[in-house]
C-alpha cells in the first residue's frame, strides 16, 4: 500500500537527489567542496508535488488498491484519530468555490490538536505556511466525505532541519474543537517520554500514492515491522556506496582519472559515512519494500496495538531513501520507511498545547 514518505518532503521527501539543491558554483579552481556543493534546501515541497500527483494519477477504488502495494483499505470508522491534510485552489469549472487537495496526513491527539510532520508545513520558499492555506478533514475514511475544519495556528518545532528531516514534527491548532462530526472521531494517545519503544508489529495509515502514479481516495493501512534503527542506517550506506561508486566510476572514465585514486577517494568517503538516522527517528518497513509508507502519507501515524487492544502512537510518517535510478517513488528493497520518534517530544507536544 502506500503511506510515507517523503523525505520524502518531498520524503519525508526522498533522498538528497529529490530534497536538496546545490548553491549557485563558483568556479572549481577557486574554491574547495564546500564552495561549490554546498546544499541549499528543498526544490518542492510534499503539498505542491502532491497537488501535482493527484490532478494527473490514475485514480483506484479501494478494492483493487489493495491488491497493489501491500496494504488494504481501513474499515469504517477503524481509525477515528486518523486526518487529512487538504490544500485548495479556485475551482477549475468556472462555476466558484474550490478543489481540495490533499498532501499529508495527521491524527488528532486532543479535541483542537492535530499532530503531524513538519515537513508538511512549510511553504516552497521556506516559510511556515500560514494557517489559512491547511484545512484539516476529520471523521472520514474518504476524502470525499468528513468535515472540514479551519486551523488557528501552525507550529513547527523549533529545531526542524530540512536537510535530514530531523526533529520533523509539527502541531496544527484547530479553529475550534471537534464538537458535532459527520463521522467517528477520537483522539489517540502518544508514546510518553522515557517508554519504551517495542519492536515488531505495527500499522501505518493514509492516503497517499500507491505503486507509483496511482491513488485511492480511501484511508490504506498496511501491517509493518519496527525494526533497529541499524537496519534503515545499513540499508541507506549500502544503497549510497552503489551510487557513488557508479558515479566515481563514470567520472573516471571521462575525466581519465587513474583507478588507483577512485578507489582512494571511494575508500575515504564510503569509509566515513555517518547514520543517515538520528535518534529522533525510527525505522520500519518490511525488507522487500512491498509494505510500506509513501509520498502524500507524510505527517499520519504509525501505530502499535496495546495489550488492552487500544492503540498507541509511537511514530509519525517522515521520509524514506529512493535510488537514483528508481522508477517508483517507494517499495524498495532493504530501503525503509523513516518515522519521527515522538517520545522524543512529548514534553514539547505537552508544552505547546498548554501554553498555544
Amino acid at each position: 500500500m502506500s503511506v510515507l514518505f517523503n523525505r520524502f518532503h518531498l520524503t519525508a521527501i526522498l533522498p538528497i537527489a529529490v530534497v536538496m539543491s546545490l548553491a549557485q558554483p563558483v568556479l572549481a579552481q577557486d574554491a574547495g567542496l564546500s564552495g561549490i556543493a554546498r546544499p541549499s534546501g528543498a526544490t518542492d515541497t510534499v503539498k505542491s508535488y502532491m497537488m501535482a500527483a493527484r490532478a494527473h494519477a490514475t485514480q483506484l477504488d479501494s478494492e483493487t488498491a489493495s491488491r497493489v502495494y501491500g496494504g488494504r483499505p481501513a474499515k469504517a470508522g477503524a481509525w477515528p484519530h486518523q486526518v487529512a491534510l487538504l490544500s485548495s485552489r479556485p475551482a477549475q469549472d468556472g462555476q466558484g468555490g474550490a478543489e481540495y487537495f490533499q498532501f499529508c496526513g495527521g491524527s488528532l491527539i486532543a479535541r483542537q490538536w492535530v499532530l503531524t510532520a513538519a515537513h508538511c508545513v512549510f511553504e516552497q520558499d521556506g516559510r511556515l505556511s500560514e494557517p489559512g492555506a491547511i484545512t484539516v478533514l476529520t471523521g472520514t475514511n474518504s476524502l470525499a466525505g468528513g468535515d472540514l475544519r479551519a486551523v488557528a495556528k501552525v507550529i513547527a518545532h523549533e529545531a526542524y532541519d530540512p536537510i535530514i528531516i530531523d526533529n520533523d514534527v509539527a502541531l496544527l491548532k484547530l479553529a475550534e474543537p471537534v464538537g458535532q462530526s459527520a463521522g467517528p472521531v477520537g483522539a489517540i494517545r502518544v508514546l510518553g517520554k522515557g517508554q519504551p519503544l517495542p519492536e515488531g508489529p505495527a500499522v501505518v495509515t493514509g492516503w497517499g500514492l500507491i505503486d507509483g502514479d496511482k491513488t485511492t481516495p480511501d484511508l490504506m493501512e498496511t501491517d509493518i515491522d519496527i525494526v533497529p534503527n541499524a537496519t534503515c542506517n545499513r540499508g541507506m550506506a549500502e544503497q549510497t556506496k552503489r551510487e557513488f561508486g557508479a558515479y566515481l566510476s563514470m567520472m573516471g572514465t571521462t575525466q581519465r582519472i587513474p583507478q588507483g585514486k577512485l578507489e582512494e577517494a571511494y575508500a575515504i568517503v564510503t569509509g566515513n559515512m555517518g547514520d543517515a538516522l538520528t535518534d529522533n527517528m525510527i525505522c520500519a518497513g518490511s525488507a522487500s519494500g512491498e509494505r510500506t509508507s509513501c509520498n502524500g502519507d507524510s505527517g499520519g501515524p504509525l501505530m502499535i496495538k496495546q495489550p488492552d487492544g487500544a492503540w498507541l502512537q509511537v511514530g509519525v510518517v517522515s521520509w524514506g531513501r529512493v535510488p537514483l535510478d528508481a522508477s517508483k517513488r517507494c517499495g524498495h528493497t532493504d530501503l525503509y520507511a523513516v518515522f519521527t520518534r515522538v517520545s522524543n517530544y512529548y514534553d514539547w507536544i505537552a508544552d505547546k498545547i498548554q501554553t498555544q
